[in-house]
Parts: structure tokens; sequence; C-alpha cells
């Protein structure tokens, strides 16, 4: 399943990450500062993100 996960770089956000991940799905997270999403390089290459810019 494809999953939008807004507000990843939040605390829930990043806990949630990994179980969908692990579970299987596909998963874009929206972020507003890609930089500060702070996950090992081996989760970022299984997601995508979406820069978004207020």
């Amino acid at each position: 399943m494809k999953i939008l996960l807004t507000g990843a770089n939040g605390y829930i956000g990043m806990r949630l990450l990994p179980q969908l991940l692990k579970a299987g799905h596909e998963v874009i997270c929206a972020v507003r500062d890609e930089k500060r999403l702070s996950v090992n390089t081996e989760i970022r290459k299984k997601f995508r993100w979406l820069n978004l810019i207020f």
C-alpha cells in the first residue's frame, strides 16, 4: 500500500516510518526540510520524500 507520512520529522513519524517499511508499505514522507530527517542511510534508501515549502 502507498502511504503518505506527514510529520515524518516528528516524534511519532520517526517511530512509525520503520514500522511501515517493515510491513512492506511504499512510504512517501512529507517534510519541510529534508536535512532534518534523521534516519540512517539504510532506511533512507527505502522511501521517498516530498519537500513541502511554506
